[in-house]
């Protein structure tokens, strides 16, 4: 594009978004006033307080449950944020300083780069090779200690964590001070305190309602059973929270009341604020790009359709074989059948790797990205007998498609056949 053409598109151009508008329907805002989650908040501030009344004096562990887009993160992040504000604004002299680190699972898929990640923000430049999980956790401990932290540490969307290195990585997290007491003691014996405190404190995110029973009964044990639920958001809210996305980031003559209402309605099914936030922002890029400067019903509804009831990136962050596994039950459901079987997908599975050129994983290994996938919430897996003739034929494991259309899916992953076969 010349320049000549950049500069026509704002040529007499006033877009539906005020100066800067858009980045409240960004999904790291945080706004001033979080719709509908008081008591959410209450109930991760009373489990927390002790880092207010008495900071070294016990270690918390949290776990926030709820699907996609009902608010875990963003109370998680302006949680973290008030309270470092807070502890802040109270420092004294020799109190230990507060660190809130927040670390996204999805993105961070390893117990040994969440570490690094966390050990940068303590001392820059931590070389990110080099050192044992184990042994990171150990330097994440003494450095608490040697510059006098009190820490909270979130792990975000934890369900993208391999399962049993969660379970063990979870583990060795809420034990993380035990046993280290004698090497604290050896390591700062100058250092004024009693070092057996606890400076540690976790806060999990996950939208797997099974989570507490995929762990084993010692990690459950650890992290203490303190549990907070978010349920989906009903439609009124969901009004409520894009109302709100929309004075703060649109044109007041550009939308009205009733195109709230149709984007709460669409997303009443999900009780998904993401899914609703971005169909408005989505609508509104239609418009500026119509140069509209009203923002219609038409628009929302053609926004529907590049929106899928979950987020996209869901589907992005999958690695290889999991789309191929994924694209291989779509195709199988494309034809209106209610479910399918474990022996039609592995079959299916081998001839769409067939068609895009890769080496079918072997079956240990199908399995286990039947289990990812059912964990992300993308499909639901359930063992029925069988009976015919009022004979037992056995078990049989049937796969189903959750919330998102199989269309849908087809459209989104056939590109890993096309982009082979080009």
């Amino acid at each position: 594009m010349s320049s000549t053409n950049f500069s026509a598109l704002f040529t007499n151009f006033q877009s539906v978004f005020i100066e800067a508008g858009e980045k409240v329907f960004a999904s790291n805002y945080i706004p001033n006033h979080l719709w509908h989650r008081e008591e959410e908040m209450k109930s991760l501030v009373n489990y927390f307080r002790s880092i207010i009344t008495e900071p070294t004096g016990s270690s918390r562990k949290v776990v926030l449950y709820g699907p996609v887009g009902t608010g875990k993160t963003v109370i998680s992040r302006a949680f973290g944020a008030d309270l470092t504000r807070y502890l802040r604004s109270e420092h004294k002299p020799g109190d230990p300083s507060f660190r809130f680190f927040h670390v996204n699972c999805r993105k961070t898929k390893t117990p040994h780069l969440i570490l690094t990640t966390v050990l940068r923000q303590l001392v820059p430049g931590f070389p990110l090779r080099g050192f044992s999980v184990d042994e990171l956790l150990r330097m994440f401990s003494l450095l608490l200690y040697e510059q006098n932290l009190v820490s909270l540490l979130v792990l975000d969307e934890i369900d993208y964590l391999i399962s049993d290195e969660r379970t063990d990585f979870l583990y060795a997290l809420s034990r993380i001070e035990e046993g280290e007491s004698k090497i604290r003691n050896d390591h700062f014996s100058t250092f004024p305190g009693n070092h057996t405190e606890s400076r540690f404190n976790l806060l999990c995110c996950t939208r797997d309602k099974n989570f507490r029973y995929h762990l084993d009964s010692s990690t459950i044990s650890s992290l203490g059973r303190n549990f907070i639920t978010f349920p989906p958001y009903t439609r009124n809210q969901l009004f409520d929270i894009v109302s709100s996305r929309a004075e703060l980031g649109l044109r007041e003559e550009s939308y009205n009341n009733d195109l709230i209402e149709v984007i709460a309605s669409l997303a009443e099914e999900y009780g998904d604020a993401r899914f609703a936030i971005e169909l408005l922002w989505r609508a509104a890029k239609l418009a500026d790009r119509e140069k509209k400067d009203q923002i219609t019903a038409e628009h929302v509804r053609k926004a529907v359709v590049s929106v899928l009831p979950i987020e996209k990136s869901v589907l992005e962050d999958l690695n290889t074989h999991q789309k191929l596994l994924l694209l291989s039950i779509a195709r199988l459901l494309c034809d209106n059948r209610p479910f399918v079987t474990t022996p039609e997908v592995k079959h299916s599975y081998m001839s769409v790797c067939e068609e895009a050129g890769v080496r079918a994983r072997r079956q240990t290994q199908m399995w286990a990205y039947l289990k990812d996938l059912g964990r992300l919430g993308l499909i639901q897996q359930e063992v029925e007998n069988r009976h015919k003739n009022g004979r037992s034929m056995g078990r049989v494991t049937t796969i189903r498609v959750r919330d998102i259309p199989v269309n849908e899916i087809i459209q989104s992953l056939n590109h890993l056949i096309e982009d082979s076969q080009s």
